[in-house]
């Protein structure tokens, strides 16, 4: 190769590396480069040698006079507008985009830079989207022009009538498309920014909405079956109020015979299913009427004693009186009344103590509970706990008492019955009352006996008291004889026929005998001559009461009329009535 050729195409070859060389610098260059290209515009708006920050603001006050554009709609006979201010700028989507135009390529970049600087220019779309509140106002538009110029469709509707389930069928109507309307309107909107951007005259054209024709959707029989069958539910008695709640009726109906006369039905049509009702077994109606409606039982006592013991008997009926029980929940005589005490207005009266009678607070509350214990034995209650009293009470049958004291003894009975039960106690004319009231089912009633298993008399023991008078003597304790006795539970139909005889209790009464005080003897006397005929005194013993010995009753074979009890109470000699 001659020399000269040689040398020139070494010198083109190293121009030529020193251009590409350049050329990737130059490439590299841009690719770091935090400014537009020169030339690009952002929706008619220039922004090339701008940072993306100074192209953002720029966009941000332009668009503040661009968003005054009116954008005229209709669909029909229906016309409205929508402003340019529903929707925003999408700034930093726009400013990137411009950064990017010219860059999309490494090698092609360096060519686009050179290319700007010669005057090329490069257009990006404005990237706008709905503001909450443009699409508030969109919706509202397609919804108004939805409602007055469409012809939309009709769903299937459905009610329940009576002993019928009447379904309307849907019919075909025309509608807005709502998604490709929206599409449309928010073009529209951003060309007429575009041109105000450009400061080109905006021609506001109108959008006429897009329709199409739509059929309604098939009822969800499934859905429906779901909604309308229920099972009867029976009324039930709020255990607040103690009133009937609503009972429920229970709805059926056959799900494929609905589905079948819905198919045939032409669009409007109503076709109506028949409906399944059962009545439930109790309704609001007929359990308010059996609420407390019977009166299960009652007892009836004297109350006699101190006015400080009719006082207190007639404080802890009025504890009771009115408390109701639902089925099955406990009654506790001590949580009713709470503690006797005098902040509560209960005041002193004879209670046994250590087997003495003694004042105390509260005293004669007992023949309360054992009133109360009368009434549900006769009501056919389950008792739940219950105590005899130490000394057999004279104001009750002997077995139908029962004593309590606080922090002791106590007396339950549960609610063994369907319906809510109420106590009633009333102390009038020197009686208490307590009655038992509820729902008795079956007439039923129950007739208490007792049965005498045996009698321990009390013994008369003397004491010395040298503070009494000689020769003088006083009753310290009251006797009592002690008893043992088996009470039966006699229920009989309402016919009066005894249907079963069970055994309740066993009470235990127990013996105090008599206790005499006595002063010391008389001093011995001298004696008189005697002048005439002499008497002779008759000394008359101290011999306590007789006895009324209880008769025994077998309950097994009693004809007893059911309307009256054995009430066999053994006689004492005036005691006290704790």
């Amino acid at each position: 190769m001659n020399p000269k050729k040689k040398k020139l195409l070494i010198g083109i070859g190293a121009a030529a590396v020193v251009v590409v060389g350049a050329y990737v610098g130059l490439c590299a260059w841009v690719g770091g480069s935090q400014t537009i290209m020169k030339g690009v515009h952002v929706g008619g708006v220039s922004v090339g040698g701008m940072t993306q920050e100074q192209a953002k603001s720029t966009l941000e006050q332009s668009m503040t006079q661009a968003k005054s554009v009116t954008l005229p709609v209709e669909y029909g006979t229906w016309s409205g507008s929508i402003s340019g201010s529903a929707l925003s700028l999408e700034a930093d989507d726009c400013v990137r985009q411009a950064w990017e135009a010219g860059r999309s390529n490494f090698l092609l970049q360096g060519g686009a830079y050179l290319g700007s600087l010669m005057g090329m220019k490069q257009d990006v779309d404005l990237v706008l989207d709905w503001s909450e509140s443009g699409k508030e106002e969109l919706n509202a538009l397609l919804d108004e022009a939805d409602q007055l110029a469409g012809g939309g469709i009709t769903e299937a509707a459905y009610v329940v009538e009576g002993d019928a389930l009447k379904i309307t069928k849907g019919v075909t109507g025309v509608a807005i498309d709502w998604e490709q309307s929206e599409q449309q309107v928010k073009q529209a909107l951003t060309d007429e920014i575009s041109q105000q951007l450009r400061g080109e005259a905006v021609q506001a054209e109108t959008v006429t909405l897009t329709a199409h024709e739509e059929s309604p959707r098939e009822p969800d029989f499934e859905a429906m079956y779901e909604e309308l069958h229920t099972e009867p539910v029976d009324a039930t008695v709020d255990p607040e109020t103690y009133q009937a709640t609503d009972h429920v009726v229970g709805v059926d109906f056959d799900v494929e015979q609905a589905k079948a006369a819905y198919q045939s039905a032409a669009e409007g049509e109503t076709v109506s299913i028949p409906l399944t009702l059962t009545q439930p077994n109790e309704t609001k109606e007929s359990l308010q009427a059996k609420l407390f409606r019977d009166l299960l039982g009652s007892g009836t006592t004297t109350v006699s004693g101190s006015s400080n013991r009719k006082h207190n008997v007639k404080l802890s009926a009025q504890a009771c009186n009115g408390v109701v029980l639902m089925p099955g929940e406990i009654f506790s005589y001590n949580n009713t009344t709470g503690s006797r005490s005098a902040d509560k207005g209960y005041l002193p009266a004879p209670v046994y103590s250590g087997g003495a009678s003694v004042d105390e607070t509260g005293g004669g509350i007992c023949q309360t509970s054992s009133t109360l214990y009368l009434a549900c034995l006769r009501s056919n209650l389950e008792i739940t706990e219950r105590y005899a009293h130490r000394y057999v009470p004279a104001y009750i049958t002997a077995g139908m008492d029962a004593t309590v004291s606080w922090g002791g003894p106590d007396y339950k009975f549960t609610n063994n019955t369907d319906y809510p039960i109420k106590i009633v106690a009333t102390y009038s004319g020197g009686y208490l009352t307590v009655k038992i009231l509820g729902t008795n089912v079956d007439g039923t009633s129950v007739k208490m006996t007792n049965e005498h298993l045996s009698t321990t008399p009390y013994e008369t023991v003397y004491e010395d008291d040298p503070t009494l008078a000689p020769g003088t003597e006083k009753v310290k304790t009251t006797p009592y004889t002690g008893y043992k006795y088996r009470t039966y539970r006699n229920v009989y139909d309402a016919n009066g026929k005894l249907i079963s005889s069970t055994y309740e209790a066993t009470s235990d009464y127990k013996v105090r005998n008599k206790v005499i005080s006595r002063g010391p003897a008389l001093p011995e006397q001298p004696e008189t001559p005697v002048t005439g005929p002499t008497e002779t005194p008759v000394e008359t013993p101290i011999q306590p009461p007789e006895e009324t010995t209880p008769s025994t009753t077998t309950p097994e074979t009693s004809t007893l009329d059911p309307s009256q009890e054995q009430t066999q109470t053994p006689a004492q000699e005036t005691p006290a009535e704790p």
